[in-house]
């Protein structure tokens, strides 16, 4: 393959995976994840996930998959050019080829990290609500590992929320940084309003 940017534990692309928006998402950038010569990232409408890749990387860039469904057997994926075409090689541990996805690299202005929290948590009596799809993503990117632990560090009522992980996860997955974003402080009032308006 020429052009080889990297290679980089299948795990973390299948974890970023579930992370990144959907087809309907106008923000293309959304839909796929951000490699660094140090992290991989992904992030939709309503939560962002960072990790230490470990990896051997020297471009930085967002590469959209067009086939998320990886091989199980995967361990090492490497993602590169050949004759021009981006694409990503899956290797089992014995360095076997077990699949590929194309790929492809798109330029953008992805969301910076860094800013994504206020610099301090504001007082927050309880936590606030969050959409369901959202606090099933640390089992879906993470359950491998068997039980996964999460403290919630809420931000304020309408700031984004930080995951805290285990031991397990944090070693496994690179210090996974992730964030939730919450629902309105409304929401149930107005989750209500819809079941009146139907009649429930």
């Amino acid at each position: 393959m020429g052009g080889k940017i990297m290679f980089i534990h299948t795990d973390f692309l299948r974890a970023a995976l579930c992370c990144v928006a959907d087809e309907k998402e106008e923000r293309k950038y959304l839909r796929g994840v951000r490699i660094t010569p140090t992290h991989i990232q992904a992030c939709n409408p309503g939560a962002c996930v960072s990790m230490e890749h470990g990896g051997d990387s020297t471009v930085e860039g967002v590469f959209i998959f067009d086939n998320l469904h990886i091989p199980d057997s995967a361990e090492m994926t490497d993602i590169g050019t050949f004759d021009g075409e981006w694409f990503a090689i899956h290797y089992d541990e014995n360095e076997y080829r077990m699949g590929f996805s194309r790929v492809t690299k798109i330029e953008c202005r992805y969301p910076d990290f860094s800013k994504l929290l206020p610099a301090e948590p504001e007082p927050c009596d309880a936590l606030p609500a969050f959409q369901a799809k959202y606090l099933a993503l640390p089992q879906q990117m993470f359950g491998d590992l068997g039980c996964v632990a999460v403290k919630f560090k809420p931000y304020g009522k309408e700031a984004g929320c930080q995951l805290i992980f285990d031991d397990g996860v944090n070693y496994m997955y690179g210090n996974p940084f992730m964030v939730i974003m919450p629902l309105r402080d409304n929401a149930f009032d107005l989750l209500a309003e819809v079941l009146n308006e139907k009649g429930i």
